[in-house]
């Protein structure tokens, strides 16, 4: 059965090298929840995670030729996700070492961010509404 939240209007969807990899990296690091893994033989092909409302499809490489992409790529790509408690997602993310490229900040625009590159080198944005 389909969790609802895989019917969202717009999601991003990572094309990568190793889902499993991926999988874990947002699930270990960043507290995603994992909706759903597809494999084929032993090689996992599709991942759907969701961290509270936000969900994201993460797909293998090999599957980019069938959205019309010629290949995977995060360049020129930042993937905003609105979380409840940026400061805890951030902790988080500082005590596993992950590579933050923009540090947790008040912006002007009225969000509280942080942004970080995942292991398959997607920009990554948290974000909660300044209190």
């Amino acid at each position: 059965m389909t969790d609802l939240r895989e019917l969202a209007p717009i999601t991003v969807e990572l094309f990568v090298p190793d889902v499993d990899a991926s999988a874990r990296f947002y699930t270990e690091n960043l507290g995603f929840e994992l909706l759903r893994l597809e494999r084929e033989g032993e090689r996992a092909t599709f991942a759907v995670v969701a961290l509270g409302r936000a969900l994201m499809l993460i797909a293998h490489d090999g599957l980019a030729a069938s959205v019309g992409l010629s290949k995977g790529s995060g360049e020129g790509l930042s993937v905003r996700v609105i979380v409840d408690d940026v400061d805890a997602v951030y902790a988080r993310a500082r005590e596993r070492g992950l590579t933050i490229v923009a540090d947790i900040g008040d912006r002007y625009y009225g969000l509280r961010d942080f942004s970080l590159q995942d292991g398959d080198g997607f920009h990554m944005r948290f974000a909660s509404p300044r209190r």
